[in-house]
């Protein structure tokens, strides 16, 4: 939603790139269309002509049928040409009225607002009463800008992403394990909290020297090995595996936690372990669908 001016007289004072373009087209069109009437009428009068000087001769030879064809060929060359030319003259007769109406809007009294006020519509605030239903931010008011208030809806997800992917951010992630128990699921409930830091040379753009000399990947599109040993969601118990040909992590399933808990070759100090780690250290490999 955006306010404009009072001091902006007519449409002249908002004219976006859309009110701009729709003109133009619905011009081209109706000269368009007038064309092709144009040139329809012109080939049957042409058809007609030709029908009454029509004489054998002219299909006569051997390169009658190539004549024919290029002769149709270079009508039909003609015919587009003219309706684009028709097209063009349109949005040009458009483009020169815009013109002038910019000139002419220049004489216009501008606003006396030195700034702008663009207000970010909070979405979280319609289910979180503590947050702010509207972020207002303050800028200098162009000398050509025709409005001083504005409102927008941000999608903060698609910012975020777009900035990801052009490399200007790093998203880091923080996991804690509550030490509750899901009802359902009956696995360890764990949190995340991210975190969107700028890319800069003080993280070193998400580069890890200790990785990079202790990792035996040796390849960028390798994943990162993880420990060889016993892994555990609270339900089942899976041993970390590595497949070397495409340099990819898994996970073999061992047996149950409750059968690997009743196993007598499990020593008890490692079972207390395990069970207290569940109910208190953070995730060793988190996957996040």
């Amino acid at each position: 939603l955006t306010i404009p001016d009072p001091e902006v007289q007519g449409e002249e004072g908002l004219n976006t790139p859309r009110k701009r373009f729709l003109p133009k087209f619905l011009a081209g069109l109706t000269a368009e269309a007038r064309a092709r009437r144009e040139v329809a009428l012109k080939r049957t009068a042409d058809a007609e002509e030709n029908a009454e000087k029509f004489s054998v001769d002219d299909v006569t030879g051997s390169d009658w049928v190539e004549k024919t064809a290029s002769s149709g060929r270079a009508r039909k060359q003609k015919e587009e040409a003219f309706v684009e030319a028709a097209y063009d003259q349109a949005v040009t007769g458009i483009d020169d009225v815009e013109k002038n109406l910019d000139k002419a809007s220049k004489f216009l009294n501008k606003s006396r607002n030195k700034y702008q006020f663009v207000g970010v519509i909070n979405r979280k605030a319609a289910t979180d009463p503590k947050q702010k239903p509207i972020t207002w931010y303050a800028r200098k008011k162009p000398t050509t800008a025709k409005w001083s208030v504005r409102l927008v809806h941000v999608n903060q997800d698609a910012i975020i992403k777009d900035l990801y992917n052009q490399g200007k951010i790093d998203i880091f992630a923080k996991y804690k394990n509550t030490g509750k128990i899901d009802e359902e699921t009956k696995a360890p409930v764990v949190t995340s909290k991210y975190e969107v830091r700028e890319r800069s040379w003080k993280t070193l753009w998400n580069f890890s020297p200790k990785h990079f000399f202790t990792d035996s990947s040796g390849a960028y599109w390798r994943e990162r090995r993880l420990r060889p040993g016993i892994y555990t969601d609270g339900l089942t118990v899976y041993e970390a595996s590595y497949r070397y040909r495409d340099g990819r992590n898994g996970m073999h399933r061992v047996s149950s936690l409750q059968q690997f808990l009743a196993s007598k070759s499990v020593d008890a100090k490692q079972k207390e372990r395990i069970m207290t780690r569940l109910k208190e250290a953070e995730p060793d490999v988190v996957l996040e669908l």
